[in-house]
């Protein structure tokens, strides 16, 4: 089936997003939401950029809407809501009497989509898909999750609706959190793990990563701009569901999700804002990070420090799920917004991938 009418549930900087790009596309988008304020701003915010993209003329492709009855005649209803499984269990008991029978329903979700079905039993399995895209490239690259209850003539019908919007896609079988969660808690834990050790101080570390990757981000800029908070629940939902304590929040994100400091959005994280532009460093990081800029260490040790976790990540998810090299560079590369992914840097800068051996230097306590 070709999808042509969609529909989303939850008006958030995400939803906004994914909605501009299938109104971009020419794609018949309507968002759903309780919360009529919600609904304005998405709206201004997709009326603004399309405005700015000389594209006017597609803002009647958009349509905020609070009644169910209008998810009618969707073809794709992607729910990129933050609720409960019980919330969920209500908006979905009502919309799926509101679409027809082949209407796909695409979950984002860290959780696994069996664990929706057994919390949403409302749910299809045969035409239920979970998806995710990338918090700040999201149209770079797109997380398709299968179970095997699926429909693979779902599953063809939503590669080619990938295909139309020129975005590389990935099918992966059912895990929690899927490899861009997977890999982007490696990355920012690397980079942590950096700062914590005392290379250097965030903008130091976010540049060295930059100079090697042409990255428009660093890793603490990513995550500022994802939002300490929303990042610090996919991590702790990920360790429950997986039992895999490496991908825990370093316990200085912890800290900061402690004293409320989440980023961009609230004006300070790792970084200050004011106006939505970096003014410094978060002051308070001396006080949490007893050896903060004590060592003097170049740009290759810290590319080589947070791209050797991530490579070995990328391996054991690679044998673990059978994960083509080419879907983990697209990821790789589409997520953290490098020119390239992360195999084509081991070939590049094979050097940087090997492993140093530990000396007393590295005791932080020998300082």
């Amino acid at each position: 089936m070709a999808i042509e009418g969609i529909g989303i549930i939850g008006a958030n900087r995400k939803s906004a997003d994914v909605a501009f790009l299938f109104v971009e596309n020419g794609f018949q988008v309507r968002v759903y939401d309780s919360f009529k304020e919600s609904l304005t701003i998405l709206f201004a915010k997709i009326k603004w950029r399309l405005e700015k993209a000389n594209k006017s003329e597609l803002l009647s492709n958009i349509e905020v809407i609070q009644d169910y009855s209008k998810f009618r005649g969707a073809d794709l209803v992607i729910d990129l809501s933050f609720k409960t499984f019980e919330e969920r269990f209500l908006y979905f008991s009502k919309i799926l009497k509101e679409v027809d029978s082949n209407c796909i329903m695409a979950i984002s979700s860290t959780s696994t989509l069996l664990n929706n079905f057994e919390r949403i039993p409302h749910l299809p399995p045969e035409r239920t898909i979970g998806v995710k895209f990338p918090d700040i490239f999201t149209n770079s690259v797109i997380e398709i999750v299968k179970t095997d209850y699926t429909d693979l003539n779902v599953v063809e019908s939503f590669i080619k609706f990938c295909d139309s919007l020129s975005i590389k896609n990935v099918v992966l079988n059912d895990i929690p959190g899927g490899l861009i969660e997977r890999f982007f808690r490696v990355y920012i834990n690397s980079a942590f793990d950096a700062l914590y050790k005392g290379k250097g101080f965030p903008s130091f570390i976010d540049s060295s990563i930059k100079s090697f990757t042409n990255a428009k981000f660093g890793p603490f800029e990513l995550l500022d701009l994802r939002s300490i908070d929303l990042d610090y629940n996919i991590a702790i939902t990920l360790t429950d569901l997986t039992g895999k304590n490496y991908l825990r929040p370093h316990e200085i994100e912890h800290k900061l999700f402690q004293y409320g400091q989440l980023g961009k959005k609230t004006g300070c994280g790792v970084y200050l804002y004011e106006d939505g532009e970096i003014v410094g460093e978060n002051p308070l990081l001396p006080s949490i990070i007893q050896y903060l800029g004590l060592r003097t260490v170049t740009p290759q040790e810290i590319f080589s420090d947070i791209m050797i976790p991530l490579f070995d990540e990328v391996m054991n998810i690679a044998k673990e799920l059978m994960v083509g090299q080419q879907e983990i560079e697209n990821i790789t590369k589409g997520v953290f917004g490098w020119d390239h992914g992360i195999f084509s840097y081991k070939k590049i800068y094979p050097e940087f991938f090997i492993k140093r051996e530990k000396t007393e230097f590295d005791n932080l306590d020998t300082f």
